[in-house]
């Protein structure tokens, strides 16, 4: 072909369309192989997110036992029976919400709330060691709020009412003006038990509910004094305020979390565990049988 004639058919060629055989195009024919291997590229799917580990309600009601065993335990037998001992006194009565004992005085009547803030530091500075998942976090974490609920809310139920632990200690130290001291003391429990929910609040994990270990706690104290021999109304009432209303602060500190957080927390996977729920069945029953049951002694002071 003629050089010319070559040039021109280059020319025209230059805009016209290659064959749909070249760019396999037409489903038709098949693809040109041009030797490269094909790559598979695979719909791409959203990644599954990590559910975090919670105890489940099981194992979660037997650390809420557990934790209010410790504070019941700290006030009433280690706070005020220890503190009679200790002074040369002799326990008379002793349960989950009485004690009675000779030689008491305002030591033994201060000594179960400053109990309960002595335990509760000890079991903040344990939790504070602890993994941020471990179930022992969780019991130190709970123990640590019973105790410093209970401490306290024991100068405001004491300022409020003029009754109780503090209210006893005001009038045996002849401490005057009482109005006074009561003010004081309200105000002291009030720094006392918001600081104790806020340390609360920063160790407990946000995916654990608060409401089911609150009613374990006032479970467990109410059910204990159905095995005291002595009135059961006077002795369920006590039981009520030393669970459910010094407990409140558990209850504010879901509030507060629930206002400020826009989205709901990750729902965790609950898991049991048997050692757990052995355990807190096992310190309840001897709870019940014992402090519940409660001492009395017959002899004479």
């Amino acid at each position: 072909m003629p050089r010319q004639r070559i040039h021109r058919a280059l020319s025209r060629g230059r805009n016209l369309p290659l064959p749909r055989t070249l760019t396999g195009l037409d489903p038709r024919q098949p693809a040109v192989d041009c030797g490269v291997p094909r790559v598979q590229f695979q719909p791409m799917t959203p990644a599954i997110e990590q559910r975090p580990q919670t105890p489940g309600r099981s194992t979660l009601g037997a650390i809420s036992a557990v934790s209010f065993i410790v504070a019941c335990v700290a006030h009433e037998a280690i706070g005020h029976g220890g503190m009679c001992l200790a002074v040369g006194g002799r326990i008379r009565l002793l349960t989950s919400v009485y004690f009675s004992g000779t030689n008491g005085g305002a030591l033994t009547d201060a000594a179960g709330p400053l109990m309960n803030l002595v335990a509760g530091a000890v079991c903040w500075a344990l939790a504070r060691g602890r993994p941020q998942a471990s179930l022992s976090r969780l019991f130190f974490t709970l123990a640590m709020a019973f105790n410093f609920f209970w401490g306290g809310g024991y100068f405001i139920f004491s300022a409020v009412t003029n009754t109780g632990d503090w209210a006893f200690v005001l009038r045996e130290l002849s401490l005057e003006p009482a109005w006074f001291w009561r003010c004081l003391m309200g105000a002291l429990g009030v720094v006392i038990y918001a600081r104790s929910m806020r340390f609360f609040a920063s160790t407990w994990r946000p995916e654990v509910p608060l409401v089911w270990p609150y009613l374990v706690a006032g479970v467990v104290a109410c059910v204990s004094v159905l095995f005291f021999s002595g009135p059961v109304l006077p002795a369920l009432r006590e039981a009520a305020q030393e669970s459910f209303v010094a407990n409140v602060g558990l209850l504010g500190v879901a509030y507060r979390r629930r206002g400020r957080t826009p989205t709901a927390p990750a729902q965790g996977v609950p898991v049991d565990s048997g050692l757990w729920i052995a355990f807190g069945a096992l310190a309840t029953v001897l709870f019940l049988l014992t402090l519940g049951r409660g001492y009395m002694s017959l002899g004479r002071a």
